[in-house]
């Protein structure tokens, strides 16, 4: 009798150890990386269209953090002053800012935590939020990725109606209710 619970003794040893060998081991092989957004190396831009004519208004103020667990993306927000947008109209910015209501709601923010990647194309499930309504959205962009950076960027379209903005008029016709949103982020490795 006394040598069985010696020998459960030794099994129950031998199974813990190996159950923390196993832990130590998975949490030695799970690399997580933190990046920030490189504001010299990243725009978005959107396009509006009107019957007469379509323009563009660029951002290149932006802020932003990734993470990254075992080269996966894991979460990613950013977030860009309204302000900053510039078509190279002032006059049609100026317009702008007071139907995005830019005292209230100053920025635009994007969120997303969950990711399915294929290849170098990746699904972001998140949340934008635009003149102070948030919205779940999903986006697929491109990425690459080096050591060094992590290149997110890709198109898609955003409806202004959604998010609670009247839509501008010019010669009594509205913009389309579609804004074409054209990113480009370029993230580096925090430093360890």
């Amino acid at each position: 009798m006394f040598l069985n619970i010696k020998k459960v003794l030794f099994v129950v040893k031998f199974a813990l150890v190996l159950s923390y060998s196993n832990l130590m081991g998975q949490n030695q092989t799970t690399s997580s990386s933190t990046w920030t957004l490189d504001p010299s190396r990243s725009e978005i831009s959107y396009t509006g269209v009107h019957l007469l004519h379509e323009w563009t208004g660029v951002n290149k103020n932006l802020v932003g953090l990734m993470k990254s667990i075992d080269g996966q993306l894991d979460m990613i927000a950013v977030s860009a002053k309204v302000v900053d947008f510039d078509s190279g109209n002032e006059n049609r910015d100026a317009h702008a800012l007071e139907l995005l209501d830019v005292f209230d709601f100053p920025n635009v923010r994007f969120l997303a935590k969950k990711f399915t990647q294929s290849g170098q194309e990746v699904v972001m499930d998140g949340i934008l939020q635009f003149r102070g309504v948030s919205r779940d959205i999903s986006v697929t962009m491109n990425v690459e990725s080096t050591p060094d950076e992590y290149k997110v960027f890709g198109t898609f379209t955003v409806q202004p109606t959604l998010f609670d903005m009247p839509l501008p008029s010019f010669m009594l016709k509205d913009i389309d209710d579609a804004l074409d949103i054209k990113v480009s982020l370029l993230f580096i490795p925090n430093e360890q």
